[in-house]
């Protein structure tokens, strides 16, 4: 049988509400993001690749290797690129898109996602989602046709394939990253990548337009960035353990597809109380983990940890709309050594 929805959140706001306290609001001028001024943040754009679903009504996301299934916000016009893509409607497609994970709404069946991934721009697609989500990751790579090149990044080389010439490898020596352009520097000449969309053929469609400047000649054709997650070092397992005060353990896991799920275990009860949510890196040294379901019903929380080696802390949280003081110096996970 169903636990009823009050008692649930009763049974949440009890557990919080043992270890926290109202607080107000903090002093200005802290460079660090903070649940108080989480709202004036932009949350850095991400690399997704997975599986896009697109519907007359609503659209989907589920990163590679992963049962997820996010919510999809696409932008006008990357929608209208995307479905000339799919022959049929609610035919997967495979993507790589730069966005961040938003809280879905509570009505409709918005509900039923974990999140929302809104999209900003599109790195590259093709039809075939089977075959592209299993192949391995790839680095940042240029081409063009008439005549045929190519460049590849390999860490602070690149690897330059030019008409009537072998193989070159150049010295990568800045990278220049702008709102409209992104520009590498090299020992032979330099790359220049435009934020547009690029079809060398009606199998794919690169996000990026790039323009190759060698021997005072220019090259022109289609580019993608490299589809490595850059947060991926936060993926993991992290728990607390229950202390004599502390009567229940909790445990984190950071999935690579971005999803999260907190457990709440106590030392007489082997049940633990689940939360599942989603997480996302707001620099090198803070992450923003948001739970949305509490035991499978929508519920809203949210902590900002600050990592420290294989340590992650966080002294507030937000249930609901209201913030939350952790007593006892906060609360502190330590990462599961593999």
């Amino acid at each position: 049988m169903k636990t009823p929805r009050l008692l649930i959140i009763l049974l949440t706001m009890h557990l919080l509400q043992a270890c926290s306290l109202p607080v107000s609001s903090p002093q200005p001028g802290k460079r660090d993001v903070s649940l108080e001024n989480l709202a004036n943040i932009k949350t850095p754009d991400i690399l997704f690749r997975g599986r896009i679903t697109i519907g007359p009504k609503s659209s989907s996301f589920s990163p590679c290797g992963s049962r997820q299934q996010y919510l999809l916000h696409l932008t006008p016009a990357m929608q209208r690129t995307l479905m000339t893509m799919a022959k049929t409607p609610y035919q997967e497609i495979y993507g790589e898109v730069f966005g961040h994970l938003a809280i879905p709404s509570l009505t409709g069946y918005n509900a039923d996602f974990q999140a929302m991934l809104v999209t900003k721009q599109l790195n590259y697609a093709t039809p075939d989602s089977l075959k592209s989500c299993s192949q391995a990751y790839q680095p940042t790579q240029a081409s063009g046709i008439k005549p045929v090149w190519s460049v590849m990044l390999s860490g602070q080389k690149v690897i330059a394939t030019l008409p009537g010439q072998t193989n070159q490898q150049w010295h990568l020596q800045q990278i220049q990253t702008q709102a409209d352009r992104r520009l590498y520097l090299t020992s032979q000449g330099q790359l220049s990548l435009t934020p547009e969309t690029c079809r060398p053929d009606k199998s794919q469609v690169y996000g990026w337009t790039a323009t190759l400047t060698h021997n005072k000649q220019r090259r022109y054709g289609c580019a993608r960035l490299s589809n490595i997650d850059a947060s991926r070092s936060w993926v993991g397992t992290y728990f607390a353990s229950s202390t004599k005060s502390n009567n229940f353990s909790v445990t984190l896991h950071l999935y690579p597809d971005h999803s999260a799920r907190t457990l709440y275990t106590y030392t007489n009860d082997p049940a633990p109380l689940i939360e599942t949510g989603f997480w996302q890196a707001l620099n090198d040294h803070q992450v923003q983990v948001v739970m949305t379901q509490h035991q499978q019903q929508y519920l809203l929380s949210q902590r900002i940890f600050s990592r420290d080696g294989d340590k992650l802390h966080t002294q507030k949280e937000q249930v609901g709309a209201q913030i939350y003081q952790i007593n006892n110096g906060g609360l502190t996970l330590y990462r599961e050594k593999k």
